[in-house]
Order: C-alpha cells, then structure tokens, then sequence
C-alpha cells in the first residue's frame, strides 16, 4: 500500500531549510559540557551570553550522511528481531505511565514494578506487539534506581525488542550488556534501544543528552526525539512546530554521529497539541497524526528510521472513546509508514495505563496489519477459471481457491462477530469485559524463557547497587 503522506517534497525542502537556519542563527541550549565540547571542537560556536550553540549546516550534512539508513532491533528471542526498513509498521506499548487501571479492581492507582513486569509479559504474549516499553512505572522502587528496575522487569519477561526511557544510561547499559556477554556481544545484537527527550523549545537536558553520548559512544541504537506541546513549547501550527522540533532532532543527530560515527539514530516525535480549554496535552487530537504524519515524512527524507506515537486517548477508561481516538491514531500511523508506533495500553493521554487498553490496541495493531499487505493482482488471485466454475448464483464456499487464500484474512479474536443469541448466551460482554477476560487468561498461562540464572543475578546485583 502507497504509503500516506503530509508534506511535499517542496515542503520537506522548506523545512529543512528553516531548521538549518534555526540552528545556524537561533541555536539550540546545550546543558552539558561535555555535550558542548564534542560540538564546539567539531567546529559549532558557542555564545556564552546567550548560553546557545550554533551549529553550521555542513555538521548537520555530515551527520545525516553517517547515521545508518537500516537499523534492526533485536529480540532475546530471535523470531522477534525487527528490521525498521521500507513502510514497515511496528507497535509497542506505551512509556512510562505513573498511574495504572487495576486489572482486578478496575480502580485508579500508581504504578509499581509489578505492574511493568506484568504488562511486558502481556506484551509478550500479545501477537500484534513487536517491541515492548515499561508501559508502567516502577513508583515503588527509590527515584534514581526506578530505570534499573524498570528494565530488569522487561527483560525478564519478555524475548521481544526491547526500548527504555534512561535515567541512568551507565547503569542500564551495564545491564543490558549483562544479558549479551559483554558490550562487544550487545553491540552486535542490542536487546535494548535507549529513549530520550530533548526539553522544548530547543534545549537538551544535561543528563538526557549525556545518555545519549553514553549509548553512542556504545554502539547502542538511541531514540531520540521531543515530546513537544503545539502552542506552549512550540509553534501553535503543524509546519512551525516539526520545523522547530526537526532542528532539535538533527541537533541531537549531530551529537550522536560526532561522538561515535554510525551511530544506530531513531528520528522521535512524541508531540502533541496543547488543549486550550482543558490545558492537557491532547492525544486523542487529530493534531496528533498530523504531527506524527509529517515527522514520518522528515524522518524519511533523512533516510533515517522512526519512532511515532498511535492506540492513544484521552479517555480515563476503557470506553467508545478510548476505542475511537486509538483507532484513528494506530491506523493513521500505520499508513504514513512509522517504524516504531508507540501507545499502545494508554489512556488518559498517556498518564494511565490499562492491561485492558493493550489487549484492545493488539487487536486493532492486528487490523492495521492486514489493511497495509500489498495485495497481489494476478491471474493467480483473481481466478477467472474459479469464478466461471462457480457460475452465476453459485456459491464459492467450498472452491479450492477459497481454501488456499482463506488464511489470508484477518482472524479477530476480541472483537465480536457471532450472531446475537451466541454473544448473548456467552454473557453478552461487553469489550472492556472480554479484554479484561483475555489479558487475565494470558497473564495466568503465559510465560517466556526466563532469564539465565547467572545473568540474572548480575541484573539484580546491578539493580540493588545505590550508584548510577
């Protein structure tokens, strides 16, 4: 399928341009030293007054130049590597959600690290998810070792890619490179991508960029990308904020290949529009998919690969919106050709997480599936001689062309097709019950390859360590 797109190539052109001269002439606010240097010894200017770097155009060419145009990610479970190539979309759960829906209660509560350890394993058990994020947060583990924590739940409870929000980018990569046998074996085959944001408008945060020195200079793939609010951290419009947020990016770019050339670099846009009514960051918006549609189209123009946002809502529980608003950003995502589709299990624009809410958006990641297969025209598949057997009025239930491509079709599980007096005599449930329903049944009989013992005490020595 074509894949769909916001910009122009004239647009794109004009984009690029502006973001260029945003960081020639604006800057961008470097709070790290170290950060600063690596530019400033490459051949930025750094503007003490204004506590600005300006970055020439020729650094920003460069480092698109050396930034890899394939990158795969890799699961502990090889049937799960993915390739981020071509259009094609790949879905993961959302990140770092402080408050969760109880799956037995269904009542509001924080986070903790069970709930982590528990959604990566319904995300490993979920067909339609190809990587997996700490969809919650570890509140009850100490602030500067929640990320070690978070972490060691996702892999022990999953064999799918892996990527993680990093506080502490020493600690996690000592981790990571513990399931791998060292930084050599995780740098051929990384389990773990590191997310990191810079801080709009046009900042990096000292210790989110020194991160992302720490995975570069380790090979490790880094996204990296802005959680931006159109009409507060940037331009109320489209084309003003990703032309703001594209010279962030490429900033980060630059940091990145300067420190280690070839560094695996996902372009990140997690932004949305400031709702100014209500002042929340909207993630059921249509501003949402437009942002996420023109990001996908930069990062295209780059050659580089992406990491989006879909299966988001503003909703505050499993209901019809929360199924409508995800519906339309998984779907929009899927068709712009996002490689990495982040969200799914949100609500609450993406303050809550719900196991019922990642059972639903696996299902409707499914659908989206389905709809972006290229489908095949050919004497094959059309099958004249099929259609002149069966005749006008005939029926083509039992053909052998019925069987051979019946497969092809796209398979629900949760969503509803019986006739009435079957739905009704199974309960009547509504979705929010069957999903709940599933994710319970998967938790109780799922389980993935656990770690090895070794492996998994040297995580846990790492995690109980105090320092960083």
């Amino acid at each position: 399928m074509k894949r769909l797109t916001l910009f122009s190539r004239n647009d794109l052109d004009i984009v690029h341009s502006q973001s260029i001269e945003i960081l020639e002439r604006i800057g961008v606010s470097v709070r790290s030293q170290k950060a600063t240097k690596i530019l400033v010894d490459s051949g930025a200017e750094l503007d003490q007054h204004r506590d600005t770097v300006t970055i020439p155009s020729a650094l920003v060419e460069e480092a698109i130049k050396n930034a890899p145009k394939e990158i795969t990610l890799y699961g502990r479970n090889p049937t799960f590597d993915i390739n981020l190539e071509n259009d094609h979309a790949h879905f993961g759960p959302g990140l770092n959600a402080q408050q969760v829906l109880d799956l037995q209660t269904g009542e509001r509560r924080f986070s903790t690290k069970e709930d982590v350890a528990r959604m990566a394993r319904l995300a490993d058990a979920l067909p339609n998810i190809d990587f997996v994020m700490p969809l919650g947060s570890a509140l009850d583990k100490p602030e500067n070792s929640q990320d070690r924590h978070e972490l060691e739940a996702l892999l022990s409870n999953t064999g799918k890619p892996i990527i993680c929000w990093a506080e502490n980018g020493k600690a996690l990569l000592r981790i990571a490179a513990a399931t791998s046998g060292g930084i050599d074996g995780l740098r051929r085959r990384p389990l773990v991508a590191m997310c990191a944001l810079t801080a709009s408008p046009l900042q990096h945060e000292k210790r989110y960029v020194e991160n992302l020195i720490e995975f570069a200079e380790a090979g490790i793939p880094v996204v990296y990308g802005s959680c931006f609010q159109l009409g507060a951290t940037s331009p109320i419009t489209v084309a003003g904020s990703l032309t703001q947020i594209n010279a962030e990016v490429l900033s980060g770019l630059v940091i990145a290949q300067l420190t280690r050339k070839g560094t695996p670099f996902i372009y990140g846009c997690m932004g949305s529009m400031l709702d100014q009514y209500t002042s929340v960051m909207a993630h059921g918006a249509p501003e949402l998919t437009l942002v996420n549609a023109g990001a996908t189209d930069l990062a295209t123009y780059y050659g580089l690969a992406h990491f989006g946002a879909g299966g988001c809502t503003d909703s505050k529980l499993v209901d019809e919106q929360a199924v409508a608003e995800a519906t339309e950003t998984t779907f929009i995502a899927g068709l712009c050709g996002t490689h990495l589709i982040h969200g799914l299990g949100y609500v609450e624009s993406s303050l809550t997480a719900s196991y019922e809410m990642m059972v639903i958006t696996d299902e409707i990641a499914g659908m989206v599936k389905r709809a972006l297969v290229n489908e095949v025209v050919s004497p094959e598949t059309i099958s004249l001689e099929t259609i002149e057997r069966v005749g006008p009025g005939g029926s083509f239930l039992s053909a052998p062309h019925t069987l051979k491509y019946a497969n092809q079709h796209f398979r629900t599980k949760l969503m509803d097709r019986r006739r009435f007096d079957g739905w009704q005599k199974d309960g009547a449930k509504r979705l929010a019950t069957r999903a709940a329903d599933e994710a319970k049944r998967l938790l109780a009989t799922h389980h993935p390859d656990p770690l090895p013992r070794e492996t998994a005490a040297t995580i846990r020595a790492i995690v109980e360590n105090d320092q960083p």
